[in-house]
């Protein structure tokens, strides 16, 4: 498929577009900022905007492409975007607005699920229909494919892995106003206060500013960072041990800051998953570093469009 198609991710600080093939290829990328201000109306506006000149500037038409793929930070429904709280959307009907401006085909989806379909797209091997994506970063976000298709829910909240529910010995509220949800522990934010706490109770003296500072430390053989390590991974552990013995996928991609460790973080988390994986899943199981990076989210965008028109 060489028709072309235009990618919007919606981020609360910045927008990415871009101009990408049916094949996956970006054939241009740019980004900007994300102007919030008379409760997110101007969004549209500069995305619409920035699109048109885009297409002038290169000299082609809107008839030149085949749909658009928009992933926004939220739950999406029939078309709007039910709630974004970084954007100051409640009930927004964006679909019909970008249809009513560019006169293309639209497709919505949330920007954890986009990325989950732009690593599958582009990262994962030819032919993978089934995997679990899961990204560590301020909090805990996530996508579930099966069957090549996103689940969005009957709530449009699939996919909400960060939101398992843990037992633990101590009590943190989540930013959904639950207790002890897995990125209350597994985020970066959860790492740092793991560590926090240890230092606290270990050696108030010891000195780090961020996640890195804690691999870095626990790397120099600093078992106090060890342990938060430890602890934060047994907790992502047991959570992605669930989800893969109920969904049995093919792959597990881990993304966001934390992933950046790379393999500190990664074969821990191989060690404490295999005792926990039903017999004929743990020897089979791949997990991976996501390899897309910020382009996840414009890709998968644009994937959900072609496979909506595949059908």
């Amino acid at each position: 498929m060489t028709s072309k198609f235009l990618g919007i991710d919606i981020g609360g600080t910045s927008i990415k577009l871009g101009i990408v093939t049916g094949n996956g290829d970006i054939v241009e990328k740019w980004q900007i900022s994300t102007n919030r201000s008379e409760s997110g109306n101007m969004i549209i506006k500069d995305i619409v905007n920035s699109i048109s000149g885009k297409i002038f500037e290169n000299k082609l038409k809107i008839s030149d492409f085949s749909g658009i793929g928009i992933g926004v930070p939220g739950p999406v429904e029939g078309g709007r975007v039910k709630r974004a709280v970084n954007l100051g959307w409640k009930d927004m009907p964006l679909v019909e607005i970008i249809q009513q401006s560019f006169n293309l085909p639209v497709q919505l989806i949330n920007d954890a699920n986009a990325a989950a379909l732009g690593e599958l797209w582009i990262g994962s091997k030819k032919g993978m229909q089934d995997v679990v994506f899961v990204t560590l970063g301020t909090g805990v976000g996530g996508g579930i494919v099966v069957n090549g298709k996103i689940i969005n829910g009957a709530n449009a909240s699939g996919g909400e892995i960060g939101h398992i529910p843990l037992i633990t010995n101590e009590s943190r509220i989540c930013s959904c106003g639950n207790i002890n949800c897995l990125e209350c522990y597994a985020s970066a934010n959860g790492l740092f206060h793991t560590m926090k706490n240890l230092v606290n109770q270990y050696d108030s003296m010891l000195k780090f500013s961020n996640t890195a500072d804690i691999f870095e430390l626990s790397a120099r053989g600093n078992l106090i960072a060890h342990e938060a390590i430890e602890t934060t991974i047994s907790y992502l552990a047991y959570a992605l041990s669930s989800i893969i013995n109920t969904l049995d996928p093919e792959e597990v991609i881990i993304g966001g800051g934390l992933s950046d460790a790379g393999e500190a973080l990664l074969l821990p988390l191989r060690k404490s998953l295999k005792p926990l994986l039903f017999p004929q899943i743990k020897d089979n199981l791949r997990l991976r570093k996501a390899s897309v990076g910020n382009d996840a989210g414009v890709l998968g965008a644009v994937y959900q469009v072609i496979q909506e028109q595949k059908l």
